[in-house]
């Protein structure tokens, strides 16, 4: 019984020790950090960069601690010397009230690591381990309480990308004179960076901006403009005015922000500067919850993306390579995405059908036969011939009865027809020949449709391409990158480096081959446009928007997902091809014209023209012998004017060549009518062909699809390995090569189902796209109605088997 009270007892005991030492941490918990900042100096950059931090801190950590803010700028402030780094560092670190601290500056690192003992964490988000003397383990810090990211500093990189934007000898590094002074041995190291391709000097520098522009030499061909931590930021401006003024290339290492306001290039991605505070705050945030700051790696992955303001680039004389511009970002230039006019799948078709030069030259036959018509009912006219002559006959010959020996004269002669089985069945025969045209011209109107479309749709493909292998080329870039952290922490060697700029190569090639693909896409769709500028710049847009191009209705779509659907669905539409097809009703207007020429052969064999006649002539002058007109009684005088009337039979009675030509005629409807056949049977071949082909085609993009997100997932794993070292660079290289692979084929997937759709379409002489709705809507009234009686029949057929 004792035992059982002094069990309980202690079991009491440890359960009041627990619920207060919960409670103290609870009351830790809302108690908020507080946190110093450490600058080396007074400098509008560091007042930034501590509020860029407070962002990423405040949006981690306000909802843990109530009333918690991070610092707007810095708590400590010295004055550009090592000694009062040291003294304020000192100071923070005996100072209890403050339970981390967070340093910027080159001083104030190395004062960090000249400290033998942190008694609380310190965190750098900017350091350089070499220069500055921080202890390193690897990809950690190894000492206790101590947290940094590397990345100070990176000209090595820079300057020879630098370099290659430039294509220029002579650069100069502007820099500030504090950080010069930092590091005695900078001059040797850019010249080793620099090597025999540059001649790189570095000028230190003290702000304003016209002290710094005064400092630049006259002989400088570009300027890298580094850190100039001391100049104010209403000065930077007038710094990137002047260099621009004088035609200099610049390079700005602050980054992306100062690209935007007119340097000419960087390297520094937009976000970088923020990812950079993002991970020093969740290394904070882990800190708080009991991780050990010596722990957390200190590699940071810069994803480099460089940066081209074009604007500058004119106002300097600069021309990017096309090797640059297939990875940069053009600011001061419009994105291709905004530029040019809009185009939709619609608007492109119906601009082509209204412009193309082709289709243009096609229907002007319709205009020629038309008048062929014309010519053929011209038989049913009448025709009137006008005559004037002057005769000088026989003075023998000549007297007062007969004609004068000279003598003036005109008349007018004519004949209307009033029956002819010839002229009667051409009309008839020309007739037909013209709707004959006009179906041929309607089938050219559906190949234009379908190949402006297919065109409209390869430049999308061509787009799409070029867009994944920029992307591509970026990843290639950033593993740059992280293979050359893994060689600086001694995890790789340097053939690692080589083998991704071998890539990097490579995907450059791939993306101008790309971007060629697509400008020669994009000029084969304005050709079909007939736009003047064969180049002139336009705006896809996605297709398969509803009311805005090729968009499968699901009440048809479901007629493909079973075999006995899709063969209904491919009967159907063979009917309504057949039914619809202008080549088909081309060959039956052919044949009733040929039908009509064989009429009229045939009826010529016997029935007449019927033809009526009529004119006079008027002799108005007479002159010589015979020219006096004597009466003489009993003998009717000569009459100047005459004129005669008449009806008339015309009729053939021997011509060897008509009987031949009737048998050629009815020779030649046997033909078409067999060609009518072999275009019906080529037509059903065509849509039951294409609708395979399509219904395949269909299924592959989900399947293609499929395979791009597990390639992209596996892409994502293996990186993740590679960057802890898990895995060599052949895994990495191969992972993104079929994530590559399967994207491109992914998106050419849907390109090519939208393509076999067109041919479809084409093939059954109807585009979805172009009817209106009520059309549409009868068309699948009609497919239900066949799908039923088709089902009938075989149900019928099935019972009558049975019995």
């Amino acid at each position: 019984m004792r035992g059982n009270m002094l069990a309980a007892s202690r079991a009491l005991v440890v359960l009041l020790l627990a619920l207060a030492s919960a409670g103290a941490e609870a009351q830790r918990r809302r108690t908020p950090p507080r946190i110093a900042v450490l600058a080396e100096g007074p400098a509008d950059l560091f007042v930034r960069e501590t509020r860029r931090l407070g962002r990423e801190v405040d949006a981690l950590l306000a909802s843990e601690y109530e009333g918690f803010q991070f610092p707007t700028e810095p708590t400590h402030v010295g004055d550009f010397t090592l000694e009062r780094a040291q003294t304020l560092l000192t100071e923070i670190l005996a100072d209890r009230a403050i339970d981390m601290v967070v340093v910027f500056g080159v001083y104030s690192g190395r004062a960090v690591a000249q400290t033998e003992r942190l008694n609380k964490p310190v965190f750098i988000p900017f350091a350089e381990p070499r220069l500055q003397g921080l202890p390193r383990e690897g990809s950690r810090t190894g000492r206790a309480n101590l947290s940094y990211l590397t990345g100070l500093v990176n000209l090595d990189a820079e300057l020879r990308r630098f370099h290659e934007v430039i294509r220029r000898e002579r650069a100069v590094v502007i820099l500030d004179r504090h950080l010069y002074d930092a590091f005695p041995d900078l001059d040797a190291f850019v010249a080793q960076v620099a090597g025999e391709s540059m001649q790189i000097r570095v000028v230190p520098v003290d702000p304003p901006a016209a002290a710094i522009l005064a400092a630049i030499p006259e002989d400088a061909e570009a300027v890298y403009i580094g850190p100039l931590m001391r100049l104010p930021q209403a000065e930077e401006q007038v710094l990137i005015d002047g260099i621009n003024a004088r035609r200099l290339p610049s390079y700005a290492s602050e980054g992306r922000t100062w690209v935007d306001r007119g340097a000419f290039t960087s390297l520094v991605a937009a976000d970088e500067l923020d990812r950079r505070m993002r991970r020093v705050a969740l290394n904070m945030q882990e800190t708080l919850a009991g991780e050990d700051p010596s722990r957390f790696s200190i590699v940071f992955e810069a994803r480099p993306q460089l940066a081209i303001n074009m604007a500058t680039a004119r106002r300097i004389g600069m021309s990017p390579s096309f090797a640059l511009l297939t990875e940069a970002v053009l600011v001061g230039q419009e994105a291709r995405e905004e530029r040019g006019r809009s185009l939709t799948l619609v608007q492109a078709v119906q601009e082509a059908l209204d412009r193309n030069l082709g289709i243009e030259a096609t229907r002007r036959d319709i205009a020629v036969a038309h008048a062929q018509v014309g010519e053929a009912r011209g038989g049913w006219f009448p025709t009137v011939d006008a005559n004037a002559g002057f005769a000088w006959l026989d003075p023998d010959a000549s007297n007062a009865f007969g004609n004068a020996e000279r003598q003036l004269s005109w008349g007018l002669s004519g004949q209307q027809v009033i029956y002819s089985p010839r002229i009667h069945h051409g009309v008839r025969a020309q007739r037909e020949n013209e709707r004959s045209v006009e179906h041929g011209v309607r089938a050219r109107e559906l190949d234009l449709v379908r190949d402006s479309a297919t065109a409209y749709l390869n430049v999308l493909r061509a787009l799409n391409a070029e867009r994944v292998n920029r992307e591509n080329l970026a990843r290639i870039r950033s593993n740059l990158s992280l293979a050359e952290v893994r060689v600086d922490i001694g995890s790789a060697g340097r053939e690692e480096v080589y083998r991704w700029e071998i890539a990097i190569a490579d995907g450059r090639a791939s993306v101008i081959s790309a971007s060629a693909i697509r400008n020669q896409a994009e000029i084969a769709l304005n050709r079909l446009l007939n736009r003047d500028d064969l180049e002139e710049a336009f705006r896809p847009s996605d297709p398969t928007e509803p009311g805005d191009g090729l968009v499968l209705d699901d009440r048809i779509a479901q007629y493909v997902d079973d075999p006995w659907s899709f063969r209904v669905l491919r009967e159907f539409v063979v009917d309504e091809a057949i039914r619809a097809s202008p080549e088909i009703r081309q060959i039956d207007a052919a044949i009733a014209a040929q039908g009509a020429v064989l009429d009229g052969r045939q009826r010529s064999l016997f029935v007449p023209d019927v033809v009526v006649t009529g004119g006079f002539n008027h002799v108005f002058r007479r002159a010589g012998e015979g020219s006096t007109n004597t009466p003489i009684p009993g003998f009717p005088q000569r009459d100047d004017f005459t004129w005669q009337l008449g009806a008339a039979l015309r009729f053939r009675l021997f011509d060897a060549a008509r009987y031949p030509q009737i048998e050629q005629t009815r020779t030649t409807i046997g033909q078409l009518q067999i060609q009518r056949r072999a275009t019906a049977q080529a037509i059903e071949q065509g849509v039951r062909s294409a609708m395979h082909q399509a219904g395949a085609s269909r299924a592959a993009v989900r399947l293609r699809e499929d395979a791009a997100i597990a390639a992209g997932r596996n892409l994502e794993l293996v990186t993740d390995a590679y960057s802890r070292g898990a895995v060599n660079i052949i895994t990495l290289i191969d992972a993104q090569n079929q994530a590559l692979i399967t994207r491109l084929a992914a998106s050419n997937a849907l390109y090519d189902f939208l393509i076999d759709y067109l041919a479809v379409e084409r093939a059954a002489a109807t585009f979805g796209f172009r009817l209106p709705l009520e059309e549409r809507e009868d068309f699948i009234r009609r497919l239900t109605r066949f799908a039923a009686e088709r089902r009938r029949a075989e149900s019928a057929d099935e019972s009558t088997e049975g019995t």
